[in-house]
C-alpha cells in the first residue's frame, strides 16, 4: 500500500494526487490519501471537490488527530515524532525534499511502489501514466462549477487568461513583474484587436493597474484570495478552472497554478519572465 500527503497550495497537491493515483494503478497498488488542512492550504478536499473517482484500491481521508502523529511529515513543530511511527509502520518513506532529487536520478516508483507499506509526502508530479489525461479525476463541487460556468459566460473565442502571483512568491514578483504582463497584453491586442482577457490575482493593486490600463478589455473579480478560509480556497479553484476555460495563459513563473489551469483543458501556457 502507498499512503501519500500532498503537501502545499492547491496546484501542488493536485498535482501529487494525480501522479499518486496513476502510480497506483501501474503498481496494482492500494492508495491512501490523507488530506491535512494547514495554512498552505485551510480546507477540506470535499470542499473544493466532488468524490474522486476512485476504484476499490483507492481511499481519500480527512486528517484526524491520530494521523498528525502518525502520518504528518516529521518536522520541528512535531518534534519529529511521527518518523518514529514511520520507520516502525513503513518499508520506505519519501518525503518531499527528496522528490525532485530521485526524479533526477531516474528513480523507479513504481518499483517501490510494490513493497508492502511505503508513504509519501509531495508537492510535485513524480509519475505519469501515458494512459491517464492529467486531472481529469478532479471535479469541483457543483456550487464552484455554477460560478466557473457564470464567469466564462462573458469569453470569446479570443479570450486569454492571465495569472499573476504575488503576496508570499518573492521568485514570481521578482521574475514576472507587472510591466511583462502590459507589454505581453497589448501584443495580443495588436495581434487581435477583439482579444480580451480573464485575470485571476492575489495581488489587488495588479488588477487596479490592469482595468486603469486596459479598461473593459480585463475581466476580473473582487474577491479577495485568501489561503487560510474556506472561501479564499474555494475563490482560488474556480480561478483555476475558469482559467482553464480560455484560450491560452499567460502565466507567472515559478507557480504551479498557471501551469495546472493550462493543463486541464490542455491550452497553451506562456510564462513570463526576465
Amino acid at each position: 500500500m502507498i499512503t501519500l500527503v500532498p503537501v502545499g497550495g492547491l496546484g501542488n497537491r493536485m498535482r501529487a494526487i494525480d501522479s499518486a493515483i496513476a502510480l497506483a494503478r501501474e503498481a496494482n497498488s492500494e492508495l491512501r490519501i490523507v488530506w491535512y488542512k494547514d495554512k498552505g492550504l485551510n480546507c477540506h478536499f470535499d470542499e473544493l471537490f466532488q468524490k474522486l473517482p476512485f476504484d476499490n484500491n483507492i481511499t481519500l481521508k480527512e486528517a484526524s488527530f491520530l494521523d498528525l502523529l502518525i502520518y504528518d511529515r516529521p518536522r520541528k513543530k512535531n518534534f519529529y515524532l511521527p518518523g518514529y511511527f514511520q520507520r516502525l509502520f513503513f518499508n520506505s518513506c519519501i518525503y518531499e525534499a527528496d522528490v525532485n532529487k530521485l526524479l533526477f536520478q531516474s528513480f523507479d516508483f513504481k518499483e517501490w511502489a510494490k513493497q508492502k507499506q511505503v508513504y509519501l509526502a509531495s508537492w510535485s508530479d513524480f509519475f505519469y501514466s501515458g494512459n491517464n489525461r492529467l486531472f481529469d479525476i478532479f471535479t469541483p463541487i457543483a456550487s464552484l462549477q455554477k460560478e466557473i460556468k457564470r464567469r466564462s459566460e462573458l469569453f470569446s473565442e479570443h479570450t486569454i487568461g492571465i495569472h499573476i502571483r504575488r503576496t508570499d512568491n518573492i521568485s514570481s514578483i521578482n521574475e514576472s513583474p507587472t510591466e511583462l504582463f502590459i507589454e505581453q497584453i497589448k501584443k495580443e491586442i495588436e495581434y487581435c484587436e477583439d482579444a480580451n482577457f480573464y485575470l485571476a490575482s492575489d495581488s489587488e493593486e495588479d488588477k487596479r493597474i490592469l482595468i486603469e490600463t486596459f479598461g473593459k478589455r480585463i475581466i476580473t473579480t473582487s474577491k479577495p484570495a485568501d489561503r487560510s478560509s474556506v472561501s479564499g480556497m474555494q475563490e482560488a479553484l474556480v480561478e483555476m478552472y475558469t482559467l482553464a476555460r480560455t484560450h491560452k495563459i499567460l502565466g507567472s513563473a515559478r507557480s504551479s497554478y498557471s501551469e495546472i489551469a493550462a493543463q486541464i483543458n490542455g491550452i497553451e501556457c506562456v510564462i513570463l519572465k526576465r
